[in-house]
């Protein structure tokens, strides 16, 4: 049985997956296990997954018929065997000693670590995702995420998770934004969570990826997982403070589909209803700016209107 299990889902990745590999390989962590899960590439990916397990014995390959992101995760999931387990997209990397610096955090009670994250790494655009040293446990662990705001970075793979909270989760298949279906779920299964300011996971900026085009299809997961979210901690008690902070960014999301090209009008306007029902009294007091003030004071219905008039290219 390994310590860690870290899970790298591969589609046609052979120009940065040898980068990627090398950088988890190089992590000084004992019991560590590198499942690579080849998800039906075309490109010369799979042998360059084999010559890799070739030559390490710490790494195993799954060769399986393209399902997606969610299904190669998935996948890894299942035939992972680390008390810990860590996913890492194959065109991104580990800072050197990322793993065994966080996995020192990993303490009995502790379910999950998050770390930093330099966002768009090598890009000019590239901004750094950083934590203050901290353990939430018990019953303020959800609170707390809600309220830090978690659930805008509800990334897979800035994170070390104790296995045993994918029992009964796993990333739903065939719809992007995966990492948002299954983040508050994780979230609410943990004893106590650790932010950590140790190492880094390097993000590299995709210009191509399909969670970047702006299709209604491919954002709309986002908005529906955010508003299931919504109505969660409405249901829960939350603040208007939380609420509204989660409110105007389900609104903002609401627009982006707004502004597809292709958007589902009827999809919209009843969206639309469903949000301005949810508002929080602190919606335009919270809106953090006076432009996103206006869009909460328009309400969803009107707002969607407006700001749809330029569609995106």
């Amino acid at each position: 049985m390994a310590t860690l299990s870290v899970i790298v889902p591969v589609f046609n990745s052979a120009d940065t997956l040898e980068r990627c590999v090398s950088s988890i390989l190089s992590q000084q962590v004992d019991g560590l296990e590198l499942i690579l899960v080849d998800d039906g590439s075309t490109d010369p990916s799979p042998a360059l997954c084999d010559r890799l397990a070739g030559a390490d014995d710490r790494v195993r390959v799954i060769h399986r018929a393209n399902g997606g992101l969610s299904a190669a995760r998935n996948s890894g999931i299942d035939a992972a065997t680390g008390t810990w387990i860590a996913f890492v997209d194959s065109d991104d990397e580990l800072a050197p000693d990322t793993l065994s610096a966080n996995l020192d955090l990993a303490t009995d009670n502790v379910d999950l670590v998050e770390f930093p994250v330099s966002v768009h790494y090598g890009a000019p655009n590239c901004y750094e995702l950083d934590f203050k040293p901290l353990t939430i446990s018990g019953n303020e662990v959800f609170s707390h995420w809600i309220k830090t705001g978690g659930y805008t970075h509800c990334y897979a793979w800035n994170k070390i998770y104790r296995s045993t909270l994918f029992e009964g989760i796993r990333f739903p298949e065939g719809e992007n934004f995966e990492d948002a279906a299954v983040c508050p779920s994780i979230i609410r299964k943990c004893r106590a969570i650790t932010y950590s300011d140790r190492g880094r996971y390097l993000y590299y900026s995709s210009g191509g990826g399909i969670t970047r085009q702006y299709r209604f299809a491919n954002q709309e997961p986002l908005f529906r997982h955010n508003l299931e979210l919504l109505r969660l901690i409405t249901d829960r008690g939350f603040g208007n403070l939380c609420r509204a902070r989660l409110w105007n960014q389900c609104l903002n999301l609401l627009i982006d589909l707004a502004r597809c090209k292709d958007a589902d009008k009827e999809y919209i306007s009843r969206n639309a209803a469903s949000l301005a029902s949810l508002k929080p009294a602190g919606a335009t007091r919270y809106a953090g700016s006076l432009k996103q003030g206006i869009k909460a004071a328009l309400g969803p219905a009107a707002a969607c209107k407006l700001l749809s008039i330029r569609k995106y290219r």
